[in-house]
């Protein structure tokens, strides 16, 4: 009896442990075959006292262009332009629209309240994030997200510090797509940043020229 209960368990982690590298690999698998896409990111912040929600629009194609449009909240009608490297270009809201500036892509005014930059929104930079090391990966059913079924990944990390007080981190990947539909990062029990991912639109035939 104590060597089936024994065996059972064990298969029970194995299979635990296939779901969790399955899920991921199916995550790299879709995200390998996506050439570019567009969204639009629902985005909540949280940094100490400070609180900011935002809706953008986000345009993504290999391996390095993103273009990327406040269209609620704070800087409504910013956006900018990444084509690799270090730089964006980028414009304010208002009449200062027509007006492009070449700036850090770390600069305060390409960044989100908590400094995440253009790159850091792209599914490609969640994907590396999550394959990175940075933190024990497990895998969960997940909670539907707006009607659609889930697995969820979750990445406790290793060294809060290296990644400004963030202790886990959640993605929530759709059952059809494998793609992220939603990803909130903690500190502690707090929610201190939540992504949700809507009007996805895979390889839409995105140009060069559209960024």
């Amino acid at each position: 009896m104590t060597r089936i209960f024994f065996a059972t368990v064990l298969l029970a982690s194995l299979c635990v442990a296939r779901a969790s590298a399955g899920t991921l690999s199916d995550f790299a698998d879709a995200w390998k075959a996506v050439n570019d896409y567009s969204c639009s990111i629902v985005d909540h912040e949280v940094l100490g006292s400070q609180v900011q929600d935002r809706r953008y629009d986000y345009w993504f194609k290999k391996p390095s262009l993103a273009k990327i449009e406040i269209v609620s909240g704070p800087g409504k009608g910013s956006g900018s332009v990444w084509h690799g490297g270090d730089t964006v270009v980028g414009h304010q809201g208002g009449f200062m629209h027509f007006v492009h500036m070449t700036v850090s892509i770390h600069d305060p005014r390409a960044v989100s309240l908590r400094g995440d930059t253009i790159a850091d929104a792209s599914f490609g930079s969640i994907l590396a994030m999550y394959q990175s090391g940075k933190g024990t990966v497990t895998e969960a059913a997940g909670e539907p997200v707006d009607g659609t079924p889930t697995d969820m990944l979750v990445m406790k990390i290793t060294d809060p510090a290296s990644d400004k007080g963030v202790t886990r981190d959640v993605l929530y990947l759709s059952k059809s797509t494998h793609l992220p539909v939603r990803r909130v990062r903690y500190a502690g029990d707090a929610i201190v940043k939540q992504e949700d991912f809507v009007n996805v639109k895979i390889n839409p035939g995105l140009k060069d020229s559209d960024f």
